[in-house]
């Protein structure tokens, strides 16, 4: 097939320098650090705790879209806490019904070291509780630009959490808000989409996870990449979908794409809530167990 001769040119065993296939190379032994390195050694966060952290460099690639969907399927059965760190509030949109006050958003865990306890607010689901992101987290990294404890606002403020879990949904780029999210969590899941551009983020994030295990957080780990806005009948995804795996563990579950999950948006509802027996909801149900057996 032409996308995976195109693919096998660009990984070319005799040290072809393509930008996929550099990325790749790096990426194999990177990992390898990557994975429960530390394992005697405590994160602050209460260990019974699992925080997950959903990042990507890369916006577009259903980010936001899955901690939404993790948190909901989790809070069926479990109190767990939902933070927005992007300043785009998209994650707070489909829960609150109006723009939250800078003073009860997470910016006040970075500007003036307010807790979890103290800023959770209730969602029209009584298992799940939100910490909403406002436009102001944009001036966050020069707030915390030379703080002694700059990157550990966030850890400190999740320390009165008592929720089962925390889901985390990080901002496109890996500044001082993704920092706090990586020193405090638990478990990385990296929503991906089967692209060049997409595979060029995970360098970045690889590298940017390997220096907070070894100087912040040694109990976080990359629990996996999750294929977004997947359709298996393209070349590209049958090309790129293999040679991920090999250095990456993939979710068995890929998210389709599918315009129900747009709609769901516009209505400021999740899928679980818009149409639950949709396929991209009964595919985030099936992701949301794989991730619990990971624990």
């Amino acid at each position: 097939m032409f996308w995976q001769s195109m693919f096998d040119e660009m990984l070319d065993r005799n040290g072809a320098r393509s930008g996929i296939a550099v990325s790749f190379r790096i990426i194999r032994t990177d990992i390898k650090t990557s994975r429960g390195a530390f394992p005697g050694r405590l994160n602050s966060i209460m260990e019974s705790k699992a925080v997950f952290c959903l990042a990507n460099q890369k916006g577009g690639v259903g980010k936001t879209t899955t901690a939404i969907h993790l948190a909901a399927c989790l809070a069926k059965k479990n109190r767990v806490l939902l933070i927005d760190l992007d300043a785009q509030s998209n994650a707070s949109s489909i829960f609150l019904e109006n723009d939250c006050p800078v003073e009860l958003s997470v910016h006040a865990v970075f500007r003036e070291k307010k807790t979890a306890a103290e800023l959770a607010q209730k969602t029209r689901n009584p298992n799940l509780d939100l910490l909403p992101a406002v436009m102001n987290l944009a001036e966050v990294e020069t707030l915390l630009a030379g703080a002694v404890d700059g990157f550990f606002r966030l850890n400190d403020a999740l320390k009165s959490s008592s929720h089962d879990y925390i889901v985390i949904d990080c901002p496109p780029n890996l500044g001082m808000l993704t920092v706090n999210a990586f020193v405090c969590s638990t478990h990385l899941i990296v929503p991906l989409q089967t692209s060049k551009f997409s595979l060029d983020g995970l360098r970045g994030i690889l590298e940017t996870t390997n220096t907070i295990q070894k100087r912040f957080n040694p109990k976080i780990r990359i629990q996996g990449a999750l294929l977004t806005m997947f359709n298996g009948r393209t070349g590209i995804a049958q090309a790129l979908g293999g040679p991920i795996a090999e250095f990456l563990h993939v979710f068995e579950t890929k998210i389709s794409q599918s315009v129900v999950v747009e709609e769901a948006h516009l209505m400021h509802k999740t899928l679980f809530e818009y149409n639950p027996r949709s396929k991209p909801a009964k595919q985030y149900e099936a992701f949301t167990a794989e991730v619990l057996n990971g624990l």
